[in-house]
């Protein structure tokens, strides 16, 4: 296969020095907050910040799990980020559908709409989506913050979906439609399979960005027994500040989702931002 870029020795030699250095400033805060997350005193923490702990302490997660009500702060981070992973999906896909493949009146008015929805941040609407939600009922409740975290998301992933979607043959469709199949069936039955990978990207981003939203959970949120993990951490904060030690644990056990989401699904999330299309 051609490459597309051909680099001379020192330009190979740049491009590996800018990649390394950047590999750099992400491992070395990481490794920093792992090591003092097992150093079994603040001392240790303040007097070598960068030195091996000495004992290793792997309890301090199981501390501070249970000093800062963790499980209650993690399941309630698992029910908003799933249930808007699931919400956004189906609903972004769907619109996406009847944009790409069922055109009407005033669909492309309706998708410059989205396109608007990714350039102003969700912010600037908060005082009158504050005023929405609390005439719903739904301030102060998970099923509130789950809408409007999805609310937020569904731009970028309807931008998403309908732009891999138009690089779809349209062949399987009008053989399945020549068939009698009904629009849900071809969504479900043909596209929704074949934008596997822009569908792995669109959940991958939204349970990103639902387990490390801070800013709406603490507008619309009260109780404590409804913080997800963002609010409950900066509780944690306010209790153990000067354990340093204990901190890390608890900032290690929120990313560890996150962490293991890349993971799994990095293969499909690279090829749907990368992919345009199937291969005809």
């Amino acid at each position: 296969m051609d490459k597309i870029f051909k680099l001379n020795k020192r330009e190979q030699l740049l491009v590996q020095f800018i990649m390394l250095a950047w590999v750099a400033v992400v491992l070395i805060p990481f490794g920093a907050a792992v090591l003092n997350a097992l150093k079994p005193n603040v001392g240790q923490v303040f007097r070598e910040p960068f030195g091996l702990p000495d004992p290793w302490t792997w309890s301090n997660f199981a501390k501070a799990w249970v000093n800062a009500n963790f499980a209650q702060y993690f399941a309630n981070s698992t029910i908003i980020a799933v249930s808007c992973v699931v919400l956004v999906t189906f609903c972004a896909s769907t619109t996406a559908f009847v944009l790409a493949r069922m055109p009407f009146k005033g669909s492309t008015f309706i998708f410059i709409c989205f396109l608007f929805g990714v350039i102003i941040p969700i912010r600037l609407a908060l005082a009158p989506l504050f005023d929405i939600v609390r005439s719903l009922g739904l301030l102060d409740s998970l099923l509130g913050v789950i809408l409007v975290q999805s609310a937020s998301m569904m731009p970028v992933s309807v931008f998403i979906l309908v732009s891999f979607m138009k690089g779809i043959s349209t062949e399987l469709e009008e053989a399945a439609k020549m068939d009698g199949a009904l629009p849900f069936t071809l969504y479900w039955r043909i596209i929704f399979p074949l934008m596997r990978p822009a569908i792995a990207t669109i959940a991958l981003l939204t349970f990103v960005q639902a387990w490390n939203e801070y800013f709406l959970p603490l507008i619309f949120l009260q109780s404590e027994a409804n913080y997800p993990l963002t609010l409950g951490l900066q509780r944690f904060n306010q209790q153990f500040s000067i354990q340093w030690h204990m901190m890390f644990a608890g900032i290690l056990i929120m990313m560890g989702p996150t962490i293991l989401a890349f993971m799994l699904a990095s293969k499909q999330f690279i090829a749907g931002l990368t992919q345009g299309g199937v291969k005809e």
